[in-house]
């Protein structure tokens, strides 16, 4: 199960959030914690966080954020079959899966979310 940290500013339409996968060995009571006694004395705080790399690949990475910056922040934990199911079920990747089997039936191409090349594709 992994966990995530969803951030949401004030600018931002509350159907919108910046959401990043925390690494394994985050203490996420304590991040929690370093989130809110930041806010008062507006300083950054580091989160240890994955991005990905490609289909299975992450990478570790830390994310300075500045908790007075943002108007909420949300921890949750999703399973593996949690996110291929999101994944599954998300309208927009959806949209642009129609999209790319519509206009390159053979396969291949860039993949818009990721700049890769798909299979096939030298």
């Amino acid at each position: 199960m992994a966990w995530f940290l969803a951030l949401q500013g004030p600018a931002q339409p509350s159907h919108q959030s910046s959401v990043y996968e925390l690494q394994d060995s985050t203490d996420i009571d304590g991040l929690a914690q370093e989130l809110v006694s930041a806010v008062t004395l507006d300083r950054v705080v580091p989160i240890p966080a994955m991005l990905p790399q490609g289909a299975r690949k992450r990478q570790k990475v830390t994310l300075y954020v500045r908790p007075a910056a943002w108007g909420m922040w949300t921890f949750y934990e999703l399973s593996d079959e949690d996110r291929r199911q999101l994944m599954k079920d998300n309208p927009l990747l959806n949209a642009i899966q129609q999209h790319q089997r519509e206009h390159n039936p053979q396969g291949g191409g860039v993949n818009p979310l990721l700049g890769q090349a798909g299979p096939g594709v030298r």
